[in-house]
C-alpha cells in the first residue's frame, strides 16, 4: 500500500480491525512510536501547524514472510482478524494479513520528531490459536 496525504491528528494509528478495546497509548517518552499490547501510533507531521504544502506525509506498508533487516522499530500485537487498520480519524486502509495471527510490525521515520515519510513492514510470528 502507498499513500500521501496530511494527517491532522499527527499520527498514523494501527489496529487488528476487529479490535473492540478502547485505543490506550499514551503519548510519554521520546521517539516516533508508541504501542501496547493491542494497538501503535506512529508519530508524523501534524498537517495543523505547518504549511498546507508541506503536510504530506508519505506512507508505505509492506508485508513480508519474515523479519526484515534494517528497520530501527519493532512492535509485535494479534491481528485475529487478519486486517490490520492504518490510517487516522481522518482516512485509513485495511491491509489483509494471512494467516492471522501474531504480527510484527518494523517501522522507519526519515525524521524522528516530524516524519514525512514511514515505512512500515509487517511479517508473521505465529498463526492464531484455533477456535472451537
Amino acid at each position: 500500500m502507498h499513500r500521501v496525504r496530511p494527517y491532522y491528528w499527527g499520527a498514523i494509528y494501527l489496529m487488528d480491525t476487529a479490535c473492540q478495546e478502547t485505543f490506550d497509548i499514551g503519548f510519554d517518552g521520546d521517539g516516533p512510536v508508541h504501542a501496547t499490547a493491542s494497538h501503535a501510533a506512529i508519530m508524523v507531521t501534524h498537517a495543523g501547524t505547518v504549511d498546507e504544502d508541506e503536510a504530506d506525509v508519505t506512507l508505505l506498508v509492506r508485508v513480508a514472510p519474515a523479519r526484515v533487516a534494517g528497520m530501527p522499530h519493532e512492535v509485535a500485537f494479534d491481528v485475529p482478524s487478519g486486517l490490520l487498520h492504518v490510517g487516522d480519524a481522518d482516512g485509513s486502509d485495511d491491509i489483509p494479513l494471512d494467516p492471522p495471527g501474531r504480527w510484527l510490525l518494523q517501522i522507519a521515520v526519515d525524521n524522528p520528531r516530524e516524519a514525512r515519510h514511514v515505512e512500515i513492514v509487517a511479517s508473521p510470528l505465529r498463526p492464531a490459536a484455533p477456535t472451537m
